[in-house]
Order: C-alpha cells, then structure tokens, then sequence
C-alpha cells in the first residue's frame, strides 16, 4: 500500500464520524473457488445486485476500479457511476479500495474472505467513510443507508454464488449469464430525464412520510415519521392513540391501524395544538380526546379557519399540570411541563413491566433541528430546555418517543438540551456585542452538531427548519421580539 493511502487509512481509523458497515456470512463453497469467481469484477453485476455495471475484468492492485451501482430502492431513477483506487489486494483474503475522487468524502470498502475448511468459506463485506458528507445530516444518511443496501446485497450474492457452486459443482461464467437484466437497466437509463423528480419524491417519502412501527414494549408501539411520531397504548379491549400526525400521514397511520390492530382507537391525546400532531383527529370520530387545558383556545386562535371546520374533532378532555388517565387497566400519566415547546405541552408516561416509556410530544426534536413557534401560546425556548433536562432528572432509564426523530434515551435528550444551551448562549452573546440578527446567522457555527433540516407548513407558510431559521427564531425569541406569525424564510 503507497504512503499516502496508508495516511489516509491512518486517519480513517482515528475517526469518529462514522462507525464501519460490516457484515459475513459463511457459505459452502471452498475458498479457491469462491475468490475466483470474485476476482473478476465484471462478473459483480451477476451475482450482487447492488451493481449495475463493473468495467475492470481482473483486480489487480494499483489500477483503477470504474463501475455503476443501482439505486438503493429499484424506484429511484439513477445509477451511480464510481471509481476508486484499488489499493490492496490478497488473493484468497481480501480486496480494498479507496474512493477519494468526491470533494467532502473520503471511503474505504474491503471485501474479504477467510477459509473456514471443509469447503466452506466466509464472506464479508466492510466499509467507513469520513468528511464533510458524513458529517452533514442528509448526505450522511443516505451514505449510511447505500453502504448497507452494498453491504447486504453482496452478502446476498455470495449466497447466490453457493447456490449455484450447489447446483453445479463449481461457478462459472456461463452459469451466471443473463443474471444481469440490461433491458431493465437499459430502459431506466432512457428514463433519465426523470431522475431529479423521481429521486427527490423517492428521497422526501423516505425521508418524512414512509410509517416504521417499533414496538417499545408488549401493549406500546411507536409509529414513526409521516409528519411526526405517534405513539400506540393498549390494553383488553382499549386503544389510545398520542399524537395523529396530519394529512397524508394521518390517512397511513389510520390504515396502519386498521391493518395491524384488531381494535379502534378509544382514546386521543394532543401532545400539544400544532397541525401535525392533531389534524388527523379526525381519522377517529369515537375517541375521546385530551389536551392541556389551553390547547382549545389555542387551536382556535392559531388554525382558527382549519378547526372552525372540524370542531368535533378538538379536544374536549382538558387537563391540568397532572393527570392520569387509564387504557383498560395501564395507568397513562399526564404531565404538563410549564412552557417550553409551546405554551400548552403534555408529555405521557407509561411506566409497564418496571420501566417507563415517555412520548415527549414535540418537547423533543432527536437529530432534528427543531421548530420555533414564535407566535402567541408558542415556545418558550429557556422553559424547553428546563423540561428537557427535567424528563432526563425525572426518567433517566425511560425509552423516550420524541416528536421527531428517531427513538431517543437519556444521553439523546442531554445532547438536546446542551444544542439548546449553546444556542441560547451564541445568542446572547451575539446580542450583547450588539449583533444583527443577519449577522448572528453568519457568525454562529451549528454544523458541529450533525442536526438534519426538517419541513414545516404552519400559518400558510413553508419553510424549513434548519440552522439558519434556528438562529433567526432564537435570537428573536431571545429579543422578545415574538410577533403573531411562524416566521418563515429561506
């Protein structure tokens, strides 16, 4: 391996930016055979679905790897067309190369195999990149996401490759011809024209409306994404429901429902009065719904021409600071935490087989930038950190169901509430040396904390809550400057 490559994989191997994509599996077929088969590259195509094309015949170290990948999802209309460096070679054991030809992106990817006797063999498939990609929240994702569509379509082409060594006694290139469908291939190509609509509808579904249930706990089930997270409770012959996300979410939360429960939803409960979390409420016209006491009035006042049209489905259970309701015999706590996301939060507690699950409501954004509602009965930013850092004080063993993002614990909600800090702390400094508010966007530096952006739609406006915006909200809220609107711009 040259100087330079042995720097770099020296410096990959300090980095914390990404943790490897690896996996194995053992196969029956002996080693001899299988890293001929693997040795020539322009033969991938056939085997491991995640190429749609390799030019090298041979791999030999020092020269260049050129291929093309198929898309992670077969609907997004693109390949991706690659080089790399191949930087080491072992015949029998391993192939490495680095890719090092994108600005902000640095990866090394091996395949290797070990001889476990007997005919068998294991094949693995290992990767890990660093740079500005990976540190940025929706590059990163999707780099994580295309190493594990490599790293599991390959372990499955080794499994094919056993298959026919079964079937045939051996692995040859015409045993593996026509694998590869070129008409397919071809025909998304001539589609190309297509690629940036396709790939962006396919990217924002995967990315904000595509529904993953996670059950928690036996009874406790977190519906994520779709416009926000809900949570499931139940119980004999009762359902609640936390949080309805809004349309088209709420329509694919009810089906998911009707699909995979065999009860309706007996009970509601609004986290708090913002559209994504209770439009849906009327996907359900049977339940009973709760809210803080303020939540009517702020519903109202907010989405006013929205609930004029729908008023049976506004909450009509209003809670104070502490409640506790019952899904069959499990006991839901209610808790109002003081002003924080909005001026009418409520978080719920289940605590079930001697732990406590939370649904925070959008009391927490994990790995999200968060949204600042900056009109009357909005955040409270100094309060939203005080009930973060008080559900950590409270619960620090609970699996907590934050309003966006994935499922979080204690440390999750610590990083939260110190982004929170610090960004009320750039703030305040930035007023105190009389700052602008333009000029605190471009002197405050967010990127060190990997937050990914996340779309809003609220009074009639859309925009995205990012950096940026966090900033500007933040620093009028720390102005006292509120004004009656989601201030929104881009």
């Amino acid at each position: 391996m040259r100087a330079d490559a042995a720097s770099r994989k020296e410096a990959l191997d300090n980095s914390n930016e990404m943790a490897p994509v690896q996996g194995t599996v053992d196969v029956d077929v002996p080693i001899t055979v299988l890293w001929e088969a693997f040795a020539h590259a322009n033969w991938w195509p056939r085997w491991n679905k995640c190429f749609f094309w390799a030019h090298n015949r041979d791999l030999i170290e020092g020269q260049r790897l050129v291929w093309a990948f198929q898309p992670i999802r077969w609907y997004y209309l693109y390949k991706m067309f690659a080089i790399a460096n191949i930087v080491e070679v072992e015949k029998e054991k391993k192939v490495t190369w680095e890719v090092t030809a994108m600005p902000g992106f640095y990866a090394r990817h091996t395949y290797h195999m070990e001889d476990l006797g007997g005919g068998r063999s294991r094949f693995g498939s290992w990767e890990q990149a660093m740079g500005s990609q990976i540190r940025a929240g929706l590059t990163r994702r999707f780099w994580i996401a295309h190493f594990t569509f490599v790293k599991d379509r390959s372990l499955e082409g080794a499994k094919m490759l056993e298959s026919i060594y079964r079937h045939d006694g051996r692995i040859s290139e015409a045993a593996l011809h026509g694998r590869t469908n070129w008409a397919r291939g071809l025909a998304l190509l001539l589609l190309f024209f297509l690629l940036l609509i396709g790939s962006s509808v396919a990217w924002f579904y995967e990315s904000y409306v595509r529904l993953t249930a996670v059950e928690i706990l036996p009874g406790v089930t977190a519906v994520l994404d779709g416009g926000g997270n809900s949570t499931l409770v139940r119980d004999g012959d009762q359902l609640l429901l936390i949080d309805t996300k809004f349309p088209p979410g709420s329509t694919l939360l009810r089906r998911w429902i009707s699909k995979h429960v065999d009860i309706p939803v007996s009970m509601i409960v609004n986290t708090h009065y913002h559209y994504d979390h209770t439009q849906g409420n009327t996907q359900y016209p049977r339940a009973v719904i709760y809210a803080y006491q303020n939540v009517p009035d702020l519903m109202r006042k907010r989405d006013g021409a929205w609930w004029s049209q729908h008023q049976a489905a506004m909450p009509t259970k209003l809670v104070g600071d502490e409640a506790t309701i019952r899904v069959g015999s499990q006991p839901v706590l209610l808790v109002h935490p003081g002003p924080a996301h909005t001026q009418g939060d409520l978080y719920a507690v289940i605590h079930r087989d001697d732990k406590d699950v939370v649904a925070t409501g959008d009391i927490v954004f994990n790995t999200y930038y968060p949204m600042m509602d900056l009109g009357d009965g909005g955040m409270d930013l100094h309060g939203l950190r005080a009930a973060v850092q008080g559900l950590v004080d409270k619960y620090p063993n609970a699996i907590f169901i934050p309003g966006h993002g994935p499922i979080a614990n204690s440390e999750d909600l610590r990083r939260y509430a110190a982004y929170l800090k610090s960004l009320t702390d750039s703030i305040d400094s930035a007023q105190h040396d009389g700052v602008t508010e333009d000029e605190a966007v471009a002197r405050i530096d967010l990127s060190s904390w990997h937050l990914r952006k996340l779309p809003t739609f609220h009074d009639n406006h859309l925009c995205w809550s990012n950096a940026a915006m966090n900033i500007h909200w933040a620093y009028q809220l720390e102005a006292g400057t509120r004004i009656q609107r989601l201030n929104c711009t881009f």
